[in-house]
């Protein structure tokens, strides 16, 4: 579903990215006009200017007139904000969010700052030690990090699906937590799994990095966490960053390839 934008705000939720945005899971309470008490939620990403909020229902994002923040070590932090846009997440059934930050001070600042550098410095060395990604160098890493959101997939939803490319479906995926399962349409009707990605395995994109339908379907197999790159940020990376959207196509296109070879070896196999 595209995203439905209000006020005068027409910008990409993924944003301008003027601040490092990161993936990140918090606890938020949000207060609007018109709520009798907060409204909880989840971010799925933060920047020292902004957060996208995940919620159980849709709201009136122009309400929003501040969240609290809740770390993992049970910090708390109240930031006066404004709402910018609002979208469904169809596959875990939520709501996303666009909030953009006030006038924070500069206490708030360094709080929201030391979140964005932990998660950022974690999902970089994840990114260098724990994927497939191997030619990444540890600056584009922590490029990369920055431009992430994170995406909760219930077990048994499909993320995409053989022969479609449609927008929206067409992001690349790195698997956080939980399992994923590759499966291909033989004969007709028939699927077959041929891969299943754990923690560390990157997947999709191929309708943006090649502009061909995915060859595969993807099928959460487990309650998954996925880091989710969008063709937005995709798209951003190859203008102002070339030469890690260079390594970043690269890299995925091998793991394509080297699937592709191991589908054609199964097919062979079941003709």
């Amino acid at each position: 579903m595209s995203p439905t934008f209000r006020g005068n705000r027409t910008e990409d939720p993924l944003e301008a990215r003027a601040n490092p945005r990161v993936g990140a899971d918090l606890a938020v309470d949000i207060y609007a006009r018109g709520f009798s008490g907060p409204l909880p939620g989840r971010t799925r990403d933060l920047s020292v200017g902004g957060a996208c909020v995940a919620t159980a229902s849709p709201f009136d994002v122009k309400s929003v007139e501040s969240i609290v923040i809740t770390t993992q070590r049970g910090e708390c932090l109240r930031i006066r904000c404004e709402g910018c846009w609002q979208r469904e997440e169809p596959s875990a059934e939520l709501m996303l969010s666009g909030l953009s930050f006030g006038d924070p001070d500069d206490e708030q600042l360094d709080f929201i700052w030391d979140i964005v550098l932990d998660a950022g410095k974690y999902l970089a060395r994840f990114l260098c030690e724990r994927t497939e990604l191997h030619e990444l160098e540890l600056e584009d890493a922590m490029s990369l990090s920055q431009m992430t959101r994170y995406k909760d997939v219930p077990c048994g939803h499909t993320l995409y699906r053989q022969g479609t490319q449609d927008a929206g479906s067409d992001s690349i995926y790195l698997v956080i937590e939980g399992t994923v399962n590759l499966t291909v349409r033989v004969k007709g009707s028939r699927e077959v799994d041929f891969a299943r990605l754990e923690s560390g395995e990157f997947f999709g994109g191929l309708p943006v990095l090649a502009g061909v339908p995915h060859a595969e379907s993807a099928v959460a197999a487990t309650d998954v966490r996925l880091l989710e790159i969008d063709s937005h940020t995709l798209q951003y990376i190859r203008t102002a960053r070339p030469w890690l959207g260079y390594r970043l196509g690269s890299a995925m296109l091998r793991l394509t390839a080297q699937r592709m070879a191991g589908i054609l070896e199964r097919v062979r196999d079941l003709l």
